[in-house]
C-alpha cells in the first residue's frame, strides 16, 4: 500500500510506462514492431517531412540517438532520408506509404485503447484527469527548464 504522495505518483509513473508500452515494442500495436519512439516519431512525421534535429526536439532525443531511430525506421521502410533542398546540411525525414500506414494504424490503435480506459473512468475520475495530468506534466516542464 502506498506510503504517501511520492509513492502513489510512482506507481502510477510506472504503472503508466508499462502499460504504454515503453520497455515492450509489442504493447504499442501487436504486430506492427513498433517501439514507443518509433510510434511517436511515426505520428509527428504524419504532419510532414521534418528535419533530423526537429525531431529529435520533439522526442526529447540526443542527435545520435534520432538518427539511430532514423535508421531503423528507413530499414523497416517507413521513412526515407532527403536532403534539404535549402540547406543540403540538413536531411528532411520523409514517411514512405508503408510509413502512412504504419502512422495511421498506431494512432487508430492510440485511439481505441485510450476510448477504452476513458470508458472505464468515472465521470469524477475524468474531471480529475483534467486537472491533474495537465497540472504533473506543467510542474515536470518546469523542472526540465530550471535543469537547463
Amino acid at each position: 500500500m502506498p506510503a504517501g504522495p511520492h509513492d502513489v505518483l510512482e506507481l502510477a509513473i510506472d504503472g503508466l510506462f508499462r502499460r504504454r508500452g515503453v520497455l515492450d515494442p509489442s504493447r504499442v500495436v501487436p504486430g506492427l514492431g513498433a517501439s514507443l519512439s518509433e510510434s511517436l516519431a511515426l505520428g509527428y512525421l504524419a504532419a510532414g517531412p521534418c528535419v533530423q534535429h526537429e525531431l529529435g526536439s520533439y522526442l526529447g532525443l540526443e542527435k545520435s540517438t534520432v538518427s539511430r531511430l532514423v535508421a531503423g525506421m528507413t530499414e523497416k521502410g517507413w521513412v526515407e532520408r532527403a536532403r534539404c533542398p535549402d540547406n543540403r546540411r540538413f536531411q528532411k525525414v520523409v514517411l514512405t506509404a508503408p510509413g502512412e500506414r504504419a502512422a495511421a494504424q498506431i494512432a487508430e490503435a492510440t485511439k481505441q485503447r485510450h476510448e477504452r480506459w476513458f470508458t472505464a473512468l468515472t465521470e469524477e475520475e475524468h474531471k480529475a484527469l483534467a486537472i491533474g495530468l495537465p497540472a504533473l506534466l506543467r510542474a515536470m516542464a518546469a523542472e526540465d527548464d530550471t535543469a537547463q
